[in-house]
């Protein structure tokens, strides 16, 4: 059995060569549709305090900016980093920093985005993972998350047996509409809901924007 280090430092290996070889699945360009429906829709205001969490080259840094949210994207590779230096984006703060040691205060952002970190969490870390969001979060903060749909397949004719797959050294996990809308648990508070893909009729994602709102 693989433990959950063990896991994590395979899937750091896994990404780090492929910015390196240049063999990238996934969009590196273009603001994601959670991004876009974020602004446009007024959840993110002139102003607001964005982290973005594996901000991976910067696609949506950018837009990000010019919408008027004040940004700072991280992520624990460099040379993702470096490549996001070198273009626009460069206007924004770029932080290397790992999710389980996230190197910010508590309550400083008024919104965290993370598209493609979630799907790759093992079932214990998923469980934390709205509470460390929550501790960077002002009250009432919000959470814009694109994770793996279940209609998402790694190559055309793949079955989807189960909910995750080890897949070339890392770890994926799949998210029906149930399973999505209770992924930030019961302190989190789903406002919007959409879908994206990315026309290549296998790479389905869900969206969400969640808000903080701790039962009391």
């Amino acid at each position: 059995m693989i433990s959950g280090s063990d896991l994590y430092e395979s899937q750091k290996i896994f990404f780090r060569e492929a910015y390196r070889s240049n063999r990238i699945g996934w969009p590196r360009t273009g603001a994601s549709f959670l991004v876009r429906a974020a602004l446009d829709q007024g959840f993110l205001s002139s102003g607001a305090r964005v982290l973005e969490i594996g901000c991976g080259e910067g696609r949506n840094l950018q837009a990000l900016r010019l919408g008027g949210c004040s940004v700072v994207g991280m992520d624990y590779l460099s040379e993702p980093l470096r490549t996001a230096k070198a273009t626009e984006t460069n206007q924004v703060p770029l932080v290397q920093g790992d999710l389980f040691a996230v190197p910010f205060r508590e309550n400083v952002f008024d919104s965290i985005l993370d598209w493609g970190v979630f799907h790759h969490l093992k079932k214990s870390e998923r469980a934390q993972y709205p509470k460390w969001i929550s501790r960077l979060v002002v009250p009432g903060g919000l959470m814009l998350l694109g994770a793996f749909s279940e209609q998402f397949r790694h190559h055309p004719g793949e079955s989807r047996r189960q909910m995750f797959v080890r897949h070339r050294g890392h770890y994926d996990v799949f998210f029906d509409p149930d399973s999505f809308s209770r992924a930030m648990g019961p302190d989190w508070t789903l406002l919007w809901r959409g879908e994206e893909d990315q026309g290549d009729g296998l790479s389905h994602y869900r969206l969400g924007i969640f808000r903080h709102a701790p039962l009391k």
